[in-house]
């Protein structure tokens, strides 16, 4: 059961459901999805740096949800979706 809940906030389907999600508020123009879904992102943007010796950038992943949510609620799409690009690329 716990290899269960580690693989599913820190594995790829946890990826996989910010990605889409992410996908969706960015479509619907719903911030409030943007930072429910940095939220989810925190859990395995921190183990993929190597918490709690960070080795890469990676931890900082939420953040550009977070600042896409923002330029969203602002109403400036083309900025949450530039802001939201490094993420997808990441």
């Amino acid at each position: 059961m716990n290899d269960f809940l580690v693989v599913s906030l820190f594995g790829w389907p946890a990826i996989l459901v910010t990605i889409i999600l992410t996908l969706v508020g960015l479509f619907k123009k719903d911030y409030r999805l943007l930072v429910a879904t940095a939220i989810l992102a925190f859990p395995f943007s921190w183990f993929l740096s190597g918490f709690p010796l960070i080795r890469s950038s990676a931890f900082l992943m939420p953040l550009l949800l977070f600042g896409s949510g923002y330029f969203i609620y602002r109403g400036k799409e083309i900025l949450a979706w530039l802001v939201a690009l490094p993420y997808f690329l990441m």
